[in-house]
């Protein structure tokens, strides 16, 4: 009986997806392993391949050691053609599907895609494709679809009549010049691909697939979205909402996020979209029926009846938002300038230039990259993963009073200050932090929260609005490597801004960092993360990989010795800029009273030497943090439990100095983290000395997060 063509089970396709997205290569880096001496070069890439080569080429693509065996065995037996006989992980497949359909997985822009499958199976490299080797393409494309959530009904029409028009001068073969040309004037392919979600043209949509909650209409043919979850697409930017039969149909009327010229500039108007309007009218207060009747403004977001519209003033005031939204009116080309526009806000108002991480937090930035630019201009909405922070701090390089929302871990707050550092920028604008993800110990301490977990943009913008100004510390950290019987890893950061530590905290992240690579799937909600991290605590206590660390390692500030050897054993050392560590835990402990640290300063001063260091355990007991004081606080941890009860907020570290400058010399090999990246370091010498300091927003008061 011939075997049945398989799929994976969503949960495997997510898990695939989630591999994808954590490699950092692209399967067209893992093709060139086929050649010359690379691991791949036993196996022709233009014939059949076995399930130890399929293994192989997973391994090398994910960057793993091992793939779980039951997703590779599953992925393996969906490319076998229909009629095979064989069973399990017996046969053997075509490898160009494999790289085609993982193409369409991974990211990266349409264009490229199109081009990169067809040099695939274009093998013998004459510049044409035949009609079998076009369907393998569309086979695949059809599979990926189907996993994304696609109607596969509707969608394969549009692509069996992207096949007739593609093969534009009806010879039997198509040229890549004419496989583009279809691929890149065919929409819903275009969303299937990978749609760059950046603006581009003003005027023209920018589609992405959305499963409606309630009963929609298409904007073009007016009838209602029916079939299994309600999907269309939706334009990013404006909210027009059409079925994917009647996008290629649907006229480019898009929003203006600029005016061309300054002689064009005239008041802000509203700019209407009919139908699908869920709330009530903002005249009369009544509801609006169903279907494309009334309209909503998509810059100040008011809803009307069609009838009470006409009776509303033309000039649009931008709504809840305006302080923070750049309407088009204020931005123009600029002429010798060195940025493409020029940037006039409104009088008065704060702009707000919002950067997001869509690999923080799961899918959490994806969503908000759409809400956000819906919410202001799309033109101050930058995803971090097409060209990083340069363009929109150059885009707002000299804009008054302008304000920045990073939404994403502390390790995205570091890469947009580092980012900053090299603008060198006149003025630094405030950052405020929308925490994604785990850990976000520097949003602790500003007051913005644990992490995202779906409340109201809205709201957190009005947080926004509220916040005040404080000044954050940076310190410098260069390592200066001894040598060691081994090499060494690369030191990952530079610039501390939250905390540097040594040892056995080091340790459990650096193998949390380490297991994550391997299975990203087992990593993906904050409970889990922090059942990992109890896991390798425990662990860590019986192996006590860092027991007596204080004998092999020197610390010292401004040339005198903390004499960290005379106190309690110590398997950990911190060096904290705030408050918050291991999640929002305080290794220093809570600050005292101002009468009590009055009086206890009282009584240091009958006692101070002329030594500074090591400080006494009084002016340590009165020693007050700040985040902007162009100090920090170093601090120890005794071992793994003690590093555990710190977590669970019941004890604090072992304070050991409040300095402005520190040296540490090891003499072992040992592993150290600087904001949550780990390594292990060979014998070294560190120094840490202050850098600068950047407006960070604050919220003073934390009723609205948990």
């Amino acid at each position: 009986m011939a075997m049945q063509w398989q799929k994976l089970s969503p949960a495997q396709f997510q898990q695939l997806q989630d591999y994808c997205s954590y490699t950092s290569k692209k399967v067209k880096d893992v093709m060139k392993e086929f050649s010359g001496n690379g691991v791949l070069s036993r196996y022709n890439p233009d014939q059949p391949i076995d399930y130890n080569g399929f293994t192989l080429f997973m391994k090398t693509y994910l960057e793993l050691n091992e793939v779980p065996e039951e997703l590779c065995t599953s992925l393996f037996q969906s490319f076998m053609k229909s009629g095979t006989n064989a069973q399990g992980t017996q046969g053997s497949i075509l490898i160009k599907d494999v790289v085609c359909y993982l193409s369409l997985v991974e990211g990266g822009g349409p264009e490229e895609k199109l081009e990169f499958m067809f040099r695939l199976y274009d093998s013998d490299n004459n510049g044409y494709l035949d009609s079998n080797e076009i369907d393998c393409i569309i086979s695949q494309m059809m599979s990926v679809a189907e996993y994304l959530g696609w109607d596969v009904s509707e969608l394969k029409p549009i692509l069996q009549d992207m096949m007739k028009e593609i093969d534009f001068d009806s010879d039997g073969r198509v040229t890549l010049e004419e496989w583009k040309k279809g691929g890149l004037t065919t929409i819903p392919l275009l969303v299937l691909l990978g749609l760059d979600a950046n603006v581009k043209d003003d005027g023209t949509h920018c589609w992405y697939l959305k499963h409606f909650r309630t009963q929609m209409h298409c904007n073009m043919c007016q009838s209602i979205l029916s079939g299994m979850g309600k999907k269309g697409l939706c334009c990013q930017f404006c909210k027009y909402i059409v079925h994917e039969r009647c996008v290629q149909k649907a006229p480019a009327n898009c929003i203006m996020t600029y005016v061309k010229s300054k002689k064009s500039i005239q008041d802000m108007q509203h700019f209407w979209v009919d139908g699908n309007c869920t709330q009530k009218c903002d005249k009369c207060k009544k509801s609006i029926k169903s279907g494309i009747n009334g309209k909503t403004c998509r810059w100040c977001k008011a809803v009307y009846h069609d009838k009470c519209a006409t009776s509303v003033k033309q000039e649009c005031d931008l709504g809840e938002f305006r302080d923070h939204i750049l309407p088009p009116t204020s931005i123009v080309p600029a002429v010798l300038h060195q940025s493409s526009f020029q940037i006039d806000p409104v009088p008065g108002t704060h702009p707000l230039l919002v950067f997001i991480n869509p690999k923080s937090g799961g899918k959490q930035g994806e969503k908000m990259f759409q809400k956000f630019q819906y919410m202001f201009n799309p033109r101050q909405v930058y995803n971090l993963s097409k060209g990083g922070p340069k363009p929109g701090l150059q885009f707002f390089k000299d804009v008054k009073n302008a304000r920045v929302l990073v939404c994403g871990g502390d390790g995205t707050v570091g890469w947009i200050l580092d980012a900053m550092d090299k603008m060198e920028m006149e003025t630094r604008i405030p950052v405020a932090v929308l925490p994604l993800g785990t850990g976000n110990d520097l949003a602790r301490c500003l007051n913005w929260g644990p992490g995202y977990e779906g409340e109201s943009l809205e709201r957190i913008i009005h947080s926004l609005e509220k916040s005040t100004v404080a000044m954050l510390d940076r310190w410098s950290i260069a390592v200066e490597d001894n040598g060691g019987e081994e090499p060494g890893d690369a030191v990952p950061l530079n610039i501390i801004n939250n905390y540097f530590s040594i040892g056995v905290d080091a340790s459990i992240c650096h193998r949390f960092h380490t297991m994550r690579e391997k299975h990203p799937e087992k990593f993906n909600s904050r409970i889990k993360n922090k059942m990992w991290y109890f896991e390798f605590g425990t662990s860590e206590t019986f192996s006590a990989t860092c027991k007596n660390l204080h004998e092999s390692i020197e610390v010292s500030s401004e040339g005198h010795s903390l004499e960290i050897n005379k106190g309690p054993g110590l398997e950990g050392i911190a060096m904290l800029n705030i408050p918050t560590i291991y999640g929002g835990a305080n290794l220093w402990g809570e600050n005292v009273s101002k009468k009590q640290r009055q009086k206890l300063l009282k009584s240091v001063k009958k006692k101070k030497d002329q030594n500074p260091f090591p400080q006494s355990k009084i002016e340590l007991q009165a020693a007050i943090t700040d985040i902007g004081d162009k100090l920090f606080e170093v601090a120890g941890v005794e071992n793994s439990l003690h590093a555990g009860m710190v977590s669970g907020k019941v004890r604090s570290g072992n304070r050991l100095a409040q300095t402005a400058a520190l040296e540490l010399k090891t003499t072992k090999r040992v592993p150290m983290q600087i904001d949550g990246e780990p390594w292990v370091q060979n014998p070294c010498t560190i120094t840490i000395k202050h850098k600068n300091q950047v407006p960070m927003n604050n919220i003073k008061c934390t009723a609205y997060w948990p």
